[in-house]
């Protein structure tokens, strides 16, 4: 059928959504949520963590570096949270107050979070990577009244812009090692402040029973790539609804363990990696700060659920290819039987095929002698990895899915709460992100092709900010999402890339960069990849390798073991990388392809101001900090 021209596209239907209920009553608020997993399980754990050196609580040892993993139970967690907010209500903080979190992801996070929003004040979170003047931007924009810093290195951030932020009563710090500030208060002594008597619980407890779902949770600034982030308001019933629309189309269950790494400043992991399985009743482990460290936890812990960004998958598969290569032949070629297996399964899925008795029987064999062993590196009882904050290649999901773990990719803002699409387990196809939540409807733009959304989960608005809510949300409540995208006939949604990343050749030509650099990350020696082109004659991409990845290569090859400087010099890396992008991007169009290629020295990172937070790209900062490099990809034309 034809789309109308007369307005957006919509998906065919909206998927019926009802609050889930317990003894008839929809959950009132986040800190309502979680209190009935409290309730239905208090003895299972909830919390699972290697405390940081220096902690004062029981059991860990005389401050050194601890080596097991403690655990907390539900009853535990909750009272851990009741006491630190009457430790919180001793200091004067109350409904509608704001307090900052500035931590990286840890128990400590999650319990100050809930325990703030149980007397109605609002949280409002700040990457531990932020720079002391956006730091003190956030703080000033919600008004802070306390900030809650992690240790001693966040602490002297913050008193450093102190002077700035008049709003500021009191510094609570999570880690007491190192030199604090005079008037700082740690989080043990905060919790000695809590009253103990049951008069005082139980009025506690009446007050955060009174928050409803319209109150203000939480304000989180974007991680945005130009002048100061927008802060979003959130309310309970946003993200609460995230819980009960994921819920009814994601079979979690109170047996499955989350392996927690993203920051809990973005409302990806904070919903995703909290707030779902806390309100399941599931378990959360939480990995060591050192990101190098994460492979160990994963065998360590054996999560069935982890959320993660592409990122993570492409690293994986990348190392599982470079083992493939080193085996004999005679692995290889049952590696690739094996994968050919699996790909078989994804078609039968696709056209709604049962496997056949003879593809089981292979499966079983390939089970034993690939698969199984390619999942015990992830710990063995993966159910489900979850991706999001950026596309994921169609080939990674595919190869994941052959190997028996299920990548459910969806999609998300944080003006939404983040949760707009998913995959669901019984109905997936790689490339896309699923289907609308249940309750939430989707539409695109004819004109421009942006995804428009409205539904439960759609923000407030922007803090002090009414012109840019009036920008993000139309008259009749659909937001804006600034993303580029497409329906199929059952509404289910691809996302073609960002409305402003679109690059315009001097020819007029559109490029969507976003599906190249997708394809281009599959390639074990990309880790990065960055298409320019806007205004000029053609694209051209930067590419940050994989160094792990190609020094191997060099070494095989005769280059000897230099450094990345050196190595990208080479003309043999050179033509090895070029060949990487016509090889991975020889399905697109022309014009599309970029021309040139021109090879980082290191990897874009958040500590040089190279990526947000989120791990997405701050172009304009690439541009200027590489710009000898882009100078190469377009100094002069080159011809067809």
């Amino acid at each position: 059928m034809a789309e109308s021209m007369a307005g957006p596209r919509a998906a065919p239907e909206v998927a019926p959504f009802e609050p889930l209920e317990v003894e008839g009553q929809p959950a009132a608020n986040l800190v309502d949520l979680v209190h009935r997993s409290v309730l239905a399980q208090p003895d299972h754990v909830a919390l699972t963590w290697k405390p940081a050196r220096g902690r004062r609580q029981s059991g860990d040892g005389d401050g050194g570096q601890p080596v097991a993993w403690r655990t907390s139970t539900y009853r535990e967690t909750w009272d851990w949270i009741r006491d630190v907010s009457l430790g919180l209500q001793s200091l004067g903080i109350g409904s509608g107050d704001a307090v900052c979190i500035v931590c990286r992801t840890r128990p400590e996070w999650l319990v100050v979070d809930l325990a703030s929003m149980a007397l109605g004040a609002v949280t409002c979170p700040i990457y531990p990577s932020s720079e002391a003047g956006q730091t003190a931007f956030i703080i000033n924009n919600v008004h802070a009244r306390l900030v809650v810093v992690e240790n001693a290195q966040q602490a002297t951030k913050i008193e450093s812009v102190r002077a700035e932020c008049p709003t500021i009563e009191k510094l609570m710090i999570i880690d007491e090692k190192g030199t604090l500030p005079s008037d700082a208060i740690s989080l043990d002594d905060l919790i000695e402040l809590a009253p103990r008597d049951q008069d005082h619980r139980r009025v506690w407890e009446e007050g955060w029973r009174r928050i409803t779902r319209d109150r203000l949770a939480t304000i989180i600034h974007t991680s945005g790539t130009t002048a100061n982030p927008k802060g979003v308001m959130l309310t309970h019933g946003n993200m609460v609804y995230n819980y009960e629309a994921v819920i009814q189309v994601v079979d979690f269950s109170p047996s499955d363990l989350f392996l927690s790494w993203l920051p809990l400043s973005h409302s990806y992991e904070r919903v995703a990696g909290m707030v779902v399985p806390l309100a399941r009743g599931c378990g959360i482990a939480y990995a060591e700060p050192l990101i190098e460290r994460l492979p160990a936890n994963m065998v360590e812990v054996r999560p069935t659920v982890m959320v993660a960004v592409p990122r993570l998958y492409e690293r994986l598969h990348a190392r599982v290819l470079s083992a493939v290569e080193e085996a004999s032949a005679m692995r290889q070629r049952i590696f690739w039987w094996a994968a050919g297996l699996g790909k078989r399964k994804y078609a039968n899925h696709l056209e709604g095929r049962s496997d056949s008795l003879w593809l089981k029987l292979q499966l079983r064999v390939a089970d034993a002698l690939v698969f199984g062993r390619i999942r015990a590196r992830t710990g063995g009882r993966v159910r489900y990895f979850v991706s999001g904050s950026a596309p994921l290649s169609r080939e990674i999901g595919e190869f994941f899915y052959a190997m028996g773990m299920l990548v459910l990719e969806g999609y998300g803002l944080t003006e939404t709460a983040p949760f707009v699409s998913i995959n669901r387990p019984d109905d997936f196809v790689f490339g896309t992100v699923g289907r609308p939540a249940p309750g939430t409807e989707v539409k695109v733009d004819p004109g421009s092709g942006e995804i428009l959304v409205r539904g439960p989960q759609v923000m407030r608005g922007y803090v002090n900010d009414p012109a840019e809510t009036a920008r993000a949300i139309d008259g009749d409540r659909w937001f804006h999402t600034g993303d580029i995208g497409e329906l199929d006939g059952i509404g289910r949604i691809t996302i073609t890339d960002r409305l402003k990343n679109i690059i315009v050749l001097a020819n007029g030509k559109n490029v969507s960069p976003a599906p190249m650099e997708a394809a281009l990350s599959t390639s074990k020696y990309v880790a990065q990849a960055i298409i320019l082109g806007d205004r000029q004659p053609y694209t051209g991409v930067l590419v940050a390798p994989d160094f792990d990845e190609l020094r191997g290569w060099a070494r095989s090859n005769g280059l000897g073991d230099v450094g990345p400087e050196i190595l990208i010099e080479e003309r043999a890396v050179h033509r090895l990388l070029d060949n990487e992008v016509r090889t991975k991007l020889e399905d697109f169009a022309i014009f599309e392809r970029p021309r040139r290629v021109a090879l980082l020295p290191r990897l874009l990172t958040e500590e040089e101001g190279e990526l947000t937070p989120s791990m997405k790209v701050k172009l304009r900062v690439v541009k200027d900090r590489w710009a000898g490099k882009v100078a190469e990809l377009f100094e002069e034309d080159v011809p067809e």
